[in-house]
C-alpha cells in the first residue's frame, strides 16, 4: 500500500517537472525523451545491487521473450505520444485524458488477469475513476483535436503495457524489469532520433534529472505494487496522483481549483480506505 501511495507522489512530481521543461523552456521532445531515459536507467541501476533479480531460465522462454519485445514496442509508442501531448497541450487537457487510464487499466486487468478479479476492488476502482473524471470534465473535452487523439492513444497503450508488465514480473524483479526497459528504450530513442543532448540549457539538463528521479520513484514502486497488490488495486492508489497534480497546478501554474476537485479527491480517498480496511 505504501509503495502505491509513494508512486502517486512520484507521478505528480514528474508531470509538473515535465511540463516546466517541455512547455516553459520549449525543449524539443526528441531531445528530452532520450536524455530522460538515460537518467532513468542510470538511477535505477543503483537499485540493482539490492533489488535486482532475474530468473533467466523463465525469461528466455519464448513466451516471455515475446512479451518483453511487445512491452518495448508499446512503451516506445506511448512515451512518444505522451510527451508530445505534454509539450503541445495544456496541463488540464493532458490530465483529463490521462484520467481515463485508471478505468481503462482496471477493465483490461479484469479481462486479461482473471486471477486478480476482486469485486470490491473493481467497484472501488470504478467509483474512484468516475470521481476523477467528474472532477475535470468540461464540455470542450468532447472536441477531438489532433493533440487529443495522440494523448488518447498514449493512454490506451499505457494501460495495455501495465498488463504486460504484470506478466513480466514473474521472471524479473520490479527493479530489474524497469532497468532493462529504460536502458533499452534509451538506446532505441538515441538511435532513432540522434538528438544533440549537449546543446540544451544547463537548467533543462538539471530538470531532466529531477524528472527522472520522480519517474524512478513512480514506476519502480508501481511495479512493486503490481507484484504485491495486483494491477487493479495499485491503479486505485495511483488515482491520487492526478489530484496532487491539480493542487500543485493551482499553486504553481495558477490554474483554477474548484470545489468539485476537492469533493472528488475525498471520494477517491474514501474508496482507498474501503479497499484497504474493508474489502
Amino acid at each position: 500500500m505504501l509503495q502505491a501511495f509513494l508512486a502517486s507522489i512520484g507521478y505528480a512530481g514528474g508531470v509538473v517537472v515535465d511540463k516546466v521543461v517541455l512547455s516553459r523552456y520549449k525543449l524539443p521532445v526528441k531531445r528530452f525523451i532520450p536524455l530522460l531515459f538515460i537518467w532513468l536507467a542510470i538511477i535505477t541501476a543503483f537499485l540493482l545491487v539490492q533489488f535486482g533479480h532475474v530468473d533467466w531460465q523463465l525469461l528466455l522462454s519464448q513466451k516471455y521473450i515475446l512479451l518483453f519485445l511487445l512491452m518495448l514496442v508499446v512503451a516506445f509508442a506511448w512515451n512518444s505520444f505522451y510527451y508530445r501531448g505534454i509539450q503541445d497541450g495544456e496541463v488540464h487537457e493532458l490530465e483529463f485524458i490521462m484520467m481515463l487510464t485508471p478505468i481503462t487499466t482496471i477493465l483490461l486487468s479484469e479481462i486479461f488477469l482473471p486471477a486478480e478479479r476482486n469485486l470490491a476492488v473493481f467497484i472501488a476502482g470504478v467509483i474512484a475513476s468516475a470521481a476523477l473524471i467528474f472532477s475535470r470534465f468540461r464540455h470542450n473535452h468532447l472536441q477531438i483535436s489532433k493533440n487529443t487523439s495522440i494523448i488518447i492513444l498514449a493512454m490506451v497503450l499505457s494501460s495495455f503495457e501495465s498488463i504486460i508488465i504484470k506478466l513480466l514480473l514473474n521472471p524479473l524483479s520490479p527493479a530489474s524489469l524497469y532497468f532493462a526497459r529504460t536502458a533499452i528504450l534509451a538506446i532505441i530513442f538515441l538511435l532513432a532520433w540522434r538528438p544533440k543532448l549537449l546543446t540544451m540549457p544547463a537548467k533543462c539538463f538539471a530538470y531532466t534529472i529531477i524528472s527522472a528521479a520522480f519517474g524512478v520513484v513512480q514506476m519502480v514502486l508501481k511495479f512493486y505494487g503490481f507484484a504485491e497488490l495486483g494491477v487493479a488495486e495499485t491503479t486505485l492508489f495511483l488515482i491520487l496522483g492526478p489530484f496532487l497534480v491539480f493542487f500543485f497546478s493551482a499553486f504553481y501554474f495558477r490554474e483554477n481549483l474548484k470545489k468539485r476537485d476537492i469533493i472528488s479527491a475525498l471520494v477517491v480517498i474514501g474508496a482507498i480506505i474501503y479497499v484497504t480496511f474493508f474489502k
